[in-house]
């Protein structure tokens, strides 16, 4: 079983990472309370910004990140919401992972304890790139949790089958991953989004971090068929984590009455290159479909 839980390849591995972590923590523009949460597959660190009525909104990292990925959008996204930010189990974080965590149903199962820990009896559920996938999980076994599912960049395999250049590439990027090779990487994949020397050693510290939480993959026909919750999908048209224009036409074939929009100019970089256009149009989404706010 000690396979299957998320952990450091040693003790310095950890203690350079956590050391990161809390630098950056620190930085978070906003009052923040900081939550353990206990789940059937170990302890959740969750992060509260924001206090304000109206079902909460609950973000995922992309893949490997953890809640300070949202650091320059929290200020926005908790001016007048409550929003918690979530360390992925099975990824590098402040999360304990106590338990494997095998299956999809696994894994919306400890989300759903994360949203009872938090005493929340539905959220609006966001993520980004793999974390939209998670998202996407969520929803295909407890849609009746979700006030909304957003997701914003969605990875390879949400909609369509992922493409084998993409997957060489990142296969490729974790072979002797030493930072200049990373910088390349990161520089393919979010041009232009720079990161700090505090970023820089977290990332390169959760390279030794032995990831356990189950890789993103096409769900089935019956399992999208259960997603009923009200679903926004926005991608960016240069995007190279996925094939923007095929995944956005099987997304609209999927679900009709879903909002799905291609963003011209940008691609998986869109968050930080066009936030004064995807901050704004998340939230109008959230408050639609908020019973407080709509």
């Amino acid at each position: 079983m000690a396979d299957k839980i998320g952990r450091f390849k040693n003790a310095q591995a950890e203690a350079d990472y956590l050391s990161s972590y809390d630098a950056i923590a620190t930085k978070w523009p906003v009052p923040v309370t900081e939550l353990d949460v206990e789940t059937s597959f170990g302890t959740t660190r969750v992060q509260k910004s924001g206090d304000a009525a109206g079902t909460p909104i609950v973000m995922l990292p992309g893949m490997p990140g953890n809640g300070l990925f949202w650091m320059p959008f929290i200020e926005e996204l908790s001016r007048d919401h409550t929003v918690y930010t979530i360390d992925p189990l099975g990824w590098a974080g402040r999360s304990r992972q106590r338990a494997p965590i095998r299956t999809q149903a696994d894994i919306a199962r400890w989300l759903v304890e994360v949203f009872d820990g938090l005493d929340a009896k539905r959220v609006h559920l966001a993520g980004y790139s793999g974390g939209s996938w998670l998202s996407l999980v969520c929803g295909a076994h407890y849609s009746e949790r979700l006030a909304s599912l957003t997701m914003l960049e969605p990875d390879a395999a949400s909609f369509i089958k992922p493409q084998w250049k993409v997957l060489f590439k990142f296969m490729a990027g974790g072979i002797n991953p030493t930072r200049p090779r990373m910088a390349k990487l990161l520089d393919w994949l979010t041009p232009g989004v720079e990161l700090d020397e505090d970023h820089w050693a977290m990332v390169l510290a959760a390279l030794k971090y032995r990831m356990t939480l189950p890789w993103s993959r096409l769900l089935t026909e019956d399992q999208f068929a259960k997603v009923t919750a009200p679903l926004m999908v926005l991608f960016g048209a240069r995007t190279v984590a996925n094939d923007a224009r095929a995944a956005s036409a099987r997304a609209r074939e999927l679900f009709p009455k879903a909002d799905i929009e291609v963003y011209p100019g940008v691609g998986h970089e869109m968050l930080w290159a066009i936030p004064d256009q995807v901050l704004p149009r998340f939230l109008a989404f959230v408050d639609k479909h908020d019973h407080v706010t709509a």
